[in-house]
């Protein structure tokens, strides 16, 4: 008997064309719109970095370091020392340390560009909006630099630094490469202050190598694959609340109170909506994830994790479609289905990821998120298509089984007795 029921729902789905079209023709039809129109946002190049640097120097560098061989000449300290000091600040002379170095880089040239201005310029290149940033060296900088590292003076040098707040992400780029110049400094300071610069002391090279990776080192998702699972796990709940629908109308027209008279159990008719609600949910799956992997070349690494999870959640949405049933015989109405449809699968493909990643949000969005069944579902198909193997998404497969279970046994509990069926 369960067999008839699991014949007749499929029979009632394949001669509803309207219902065929909506369900597997609207998912092809976002997939592909979504897919193309947001592929410029979500595709994973490295985001193209940019930074136009002006470097004014107020003072002269070589002058400075000239005064500071001249007050190592009056000082009375050994002349072996004399020279090693010498030495050691013709190589950690800043200013040019930051412009060959640092700024100049062959590895920061491709992102980098440095200008040098004269003090003069500075107001027009803070008006220049094409600037990034503006680095100001004062007057006698590196002498103060080297009397800080060699004889310990007090006196903190500073320099000037200007950022652009309408390029946020360069800007902060090259703060942060200009602090790491200042504690590399900071810790020539410690050095020279403990007497541990000597004559074997070389300014150490800076290497900045860069290579973009995601934070798991996984593939990225594309555009298109992206919406080909979030538009499939929002679209197979309609399933559910079609079949509570679809039982409704059996309760009006008396078909199940006539099913009730042939002896035949209320249960079997409901393990009939689970199995075909089931049944349908696997084939809708199964045709959208096959024509849209035929069409946009998506191949799933890991058969088993995917047809693992696929099974999970067609038994969630079975449990989904029994519950569904139950309320609308308890209540008496189709307005459960209804309201399923409208508003509550809207709210789930919203914090389950359907229309764009929920954890850009935030993180306690995301954590509800993977708590409905096609955004734990969706969580897992994503996994899967990243490389992830079948143990990475065992706890995906076991919440969706037992949300499939909690539907069932609220179903059974709520499905209304047999003398208040009406």
């Amino acid at each position: 008997m369960i067999g008839q029921f699991i014949k007749k729902q499929l029979l009632l789905f394949i001669r509803n064309r309207h219902e065929l079209l909506v369900l597997l023709g609207m998912p092809l039809l976002l997939i592909t719109i979504l897919g193309l129109a947001l592929g410029n946002i979500m595709k994973n190049d490295a985001p193209v970095i940019r930074a136009k640097i002006a470097l004014i120097e107020r003072g002269n560098e070589q002058a400075d370091l000239q005064k500071f061989v001249h007050d190592l000449e009056n000082l009375g300290i050994p002349p072996e020392q004399k020279q090693m000091m010498i030495n050691a600040a013709k190589q950690m002379l800043p200013v040019t340390a930051l412009k060959n170095d640092v700024l100049g880089s062959k590895e920061l040239k491709p992102y980098i560009t440095l200008v040098t201005a004269k003090p003069s310029e500075l107001e027009k290149i803070r008006k220049d909006k094409s600037y990034t940033a503006i680095i100001e060296i004062p007057q006698q900088f590196t002498y103060s630099v080297l009397q800080s590292v060699f004889l310990g003076k007090k006196q903190q040098p500073t320099l000037s630094f200007y950022t652009n707040e309408q390029k946020e992400i360069s800007a902060k780029i090259v703060e942060d490469i200009v602090t790491t110049f200042q504690e590399r400094y900071s810790t020539f300071f410690a050095l020279g202050k403990s007497g541990l610069l000597n004559s074997s002391f070389s300014m150490p090279a800076v290497h900045v190598q860069g290579k973009v990776e995601s934070v798991t080192k996984r593939e990225p998702i594309n555009a298109i694959t992206y919406y080909m699972v979030g538009m499939s796990v929002m679209f197979v709940l309609y399933i559910a609340s079609n079949i509570g629908s679809y039982a409704f109308r059996e309760k009006q027209l008396h078909v199940f109170n006539r099913i009730l008279l042939a002896n035949v159990s209320k249960w079997s008719y409901m393990i009939g909506i689970f199995i075909s609600s089931v049944l349908l949910a696997f084939l809708q799956l199964s045709l959208l994830y096959g024509i849209t992997s035929i069409i946009y070349h998506i191949r799933w690494p890991h058969v088993t994790a995917f047809f693992a999870v696929t099974l999970a959640l067609c038994f969630a949405v079975g449990g989904l479609s029994v519950l569904l049933t139950s309320l609308n015989y308890r209540l008496n109405s189709e307005h459960m289905s209804n309201f399923f449809a409208s508003i509550v699968v809207t709210i789930f493909s919203l914090l389950g990821g359907s229309f764009f990643p929920s954890n850009q949000l935030s993180g306690w969005i995301h954590t509800l998120g993977n708590l409905t069944p096609n955004g734990s579902s969706m969580t897992a198909y994503l996994k899967i298509l990243q490389g992830y193997d079948l143990a990475e998404v065992t706890h995906s497969i076991l919440y969706l089984c037992l949300f499939s279970m909690a539907m069932i046994i609220a179903a059974v509990f709520t499905f209304p007795k047999k003398g208040a069926l009406s």
